[in-house]
C-alpha cells in the first residue's frame, strides 16, 4: 500500500496525489488512475523539484496554487504551469499568523471550504485564513477534534483535503487523507461519515 503525503484538486478536473518524489493523477470522471503512473514530480511540475509536498491547494483568486514542504511553500502559476520565481519561501514569514507557535512551521493540509474560508491543518490544530488578506482570523488556532467531528480520531496527521466537485448520494462532501487512508466528510452535517477512515487501496483505483 502506497503512502501519500499530499493531495490537491486541480482546475483540469483531476486530483493529484504526491508520494515521495512521485505523483499520481486520479481521473475523477473515469474514477481511476490512468496508465503510466506514478510519474516524477520534478519532471512534470516545473519548479517543485524534489519537494516533499504536504499541504497543497488551488487558491480561490489570482490563478495560483500553493504547495507546502516542511517550513517552506511554493507559489505555482497555473496558467504558466510552473513555480513562480524566488520560491520556495518561508511559510512563517509569508502567512501572517500561521503556525507562529510551532517550531517546524509546516502545514499538513490546506482546504478551501464552501464558506469561502481557507483552512490550514497542523497536528491536532487548525487555522481559518481569510483568502483576501491571507491572514489568520482572530481566535485561531483551535483544536480540530472540537470543531471537525471525527476528523481527529486516529492520532495521524492529515495529508491533504479538498471538497469533492460532485454530490455523493445527494450530499456535498469533502475528502481528507491520512497517508494511506481517507475520510469522507459530510459538509452539511459537519461530521465524518460513519465507517471511516478507509484505505485508499481498493476504494480509489490505482492509488
Amino acid at each position: 500500500m502506497n503512502a501519500y503525503n499530499g493531495a490537491i484538486l486541480w482546475p483540469d478536473g483531476n486530483a493529484y496525489f504526491f508520494s515521495g518524489p512521485d505523483y499520481y493523477k486520479f481521473d475523477i470522471a473515469a474514477n481511476r488512475v490512468p496508465g503510466g503512473y506514478p510519474k516524477r514530480t520534478a519532471t512534470y511540475w516545473p519548479g517543485l523539484g524534489d519537494a516533499s509536498i504536504h499541504g497543497a491547494m488551488v487558491w480561490p483568486t489570482g490563478g495560483k496554487a500553493y504547495f507546502f514542504d516542511r517550513d517552506e511553500y511554493y507559489s505555482y502559476d497555473i496558467a504558466e504551469d510552473k513555480v513562480d520565481d524566488a520560491y520556495p519561501r518561508p511559510t512563517a514569514l509569508n502567512w501572517r499568523g500561521v503556525l507562529g507557535g510551532f517550531q517546524d512551521h509546516r502545514i499538513d493540509a490546506a482546504v478551501l471550504w464552501p464558506n469561502e474560508s481557507v483552512y490550514f491543518f497542523q497536528d491536532d490544530r487548525y487555522y481559518r485564513v481569510n483568502p483576501k488578506t491571507k491572514r489568520v482570523d482572530p481566535g485561531y488556532p483551535r483544536d480540530t477534534k472540537d470543531h471537525w467531528p471525527g476528523l481527529w480520531t486516529t492520532g495521524q496527521n492529515l495529508r491533504g483535503g479538498f471538497v469533492w466537485p460532485h454530490p455523493v448520494r445527494g450530499r456535498r462532501v469533502a475528502y481528507f487523507f491520512l497517508s494511506a487512508y481517507y475520510m469522507r466528510y459530510d459538509i452539511e452535517n459537519n461530521a465524518v461519515d460513519e465507517g471511516y477512515p478507509k484505505p485508499l487501496a481498493g476504494n480509489w483505483p490505482g492509488l
